[in-house]
């Protein structure tokens, strides 16, 4: 996630760095910038995932609608006072991720989240966060109200897909969501008489690895990467790497176990992502200064974005990239 923190005082200014260094801490979060008083908000709001305003609630929502535009496409909103003591999710809950980012900022500086959306409040999980967590896009997005509307009223979800979505049902939504085997990669959800389509965008995992490492190594970084964001293996699209890594037999072995196609990503390809690591010990060998996260921007394709940088254990390295259109289209 690319991270905005707006203050308007010093006294939020000093908490916004605070929330800055432990969100750097999180992969998961590709940058943070703090900007103090003087804010071209039209920016902000087109190149951000999530702003958070140290401000009033009130401040906050007078800056930010003239913006508002889709709930599908605005960045997630949030409100923190200047005490720290509450963080509200004000805009794009689901979606744009700002109920799911309200509690792990909450948890990070000890405060009290607030959400007021109605399916997170009966404790349900709604169509449009089931596709947000998996990297789907809602290609009938006047059907959500519909959905989640019956979702409260206890109405089951359908997920019907030719693709095996049973791991992606995990314990929340069990009571909401079936998987039924039949059909294409385009999942088509039924509920209450209605079915809204949803396509996946291209999920993919770079890999990098020291000369000779197991595919035990390789499948326990990709793991561990993926329980970042709670995402099982099984949704995963590719697993990349560079060329050079070609004869490397443990991510060869590591993707055949886990069942997910293997790319390798030529140099030049390797060379035009715009990564957030580089390693000039990779850069002096190969000539190119990053491998997982430039071959997961790469193997995703078309408007790729990172949504984990690079983390590393024990001589594996691994970043997780997602396309920004349909991989069904």
């Amino acid at each position: 996630m690319i991270v905005t923190i707006l203050t308007l005082t010093e006294r939020a200014r000093r908490l916004a760095g605070e929330m800055r260094e432990k969100l750097l801490r999180d992969p998961t979060i590709i940058s943070v910038e703090v900007i103090h008083r003087n804010m071209d908000l039209g920016k902000v709001f087109a190149e951000s995932d999530i702003i958070v305003g140290i401000m009033a609630a009130g401040i906050m929502v007078r800056k930010i609608a003239p913006l508002i535009n889709n709930k599908l496409s605005d960045p997630g909103v949030l409100v923190v006072d200047e005490k720290g003591s509450n963080v509200i999710s004000l805009l794009s809950g689901h979606a744009g991720g700002a109920n799911d980012f309200a509690i792990k900022l909450a948890g990070l500086i000890g405060a009290n989240p607030v959400i007021t959306t109605s399916t997170d409040v009966n404790g349900l999980v709604g169509i449009d966060i089931f596709a947000a967590r998996y990297f789907y896009r809602i290609l009938d997005p006047h059907l959500i109200r519909h959905f989640n509307s019956s979702i409260i009223q206890g109405h089951r979800v359908e997920l019907h897909s030719s693709r095996d979505l049973e791991a992606l049902i995990d314990d929340d939504m069990r009571r909401t969501y079936t998987y039924v085997p039949e059909g294409d990669e385009v999942v088509r959800a039924h509920c209450n008489s209605r079915v809204m389509r949803l396509a996946p965008l291209k999920l993919s995992m770079g890999i990098g690895t020291r000369r000779g490492v197991g595919s035990d190594r390789v499948i326990g970084l990709i793991r561990e990467t993926l329980k970042l964001l709670k995402i099982p293996p099984e949704r995963l699209d590719a697993i990349a790497t560079g060329y050079m890594k070609r004869d490397e037999d443990g991510i060869r072995e590591a993707a055949r176990l886990l069942g997910v196609p293997l790319e390798f990503i030529g140099p030049q390809e390797l060379r035009s992502q715009n990564t957030c690591s580089f390693s000039d010990f990779v850069y002096e060998k190969f000539g190119v200064g990053s491998v997982c996260e430039a071959a997961a921007l790469s193997s995703a394709g078309k408007d790729s974005k990172l949504v984990i940088r690079k983390t590393k254990s024990s001589g594996v390295t691994a970043a997780l990239a997602v396309s920004g259109t349909p991989k069904a289209f």
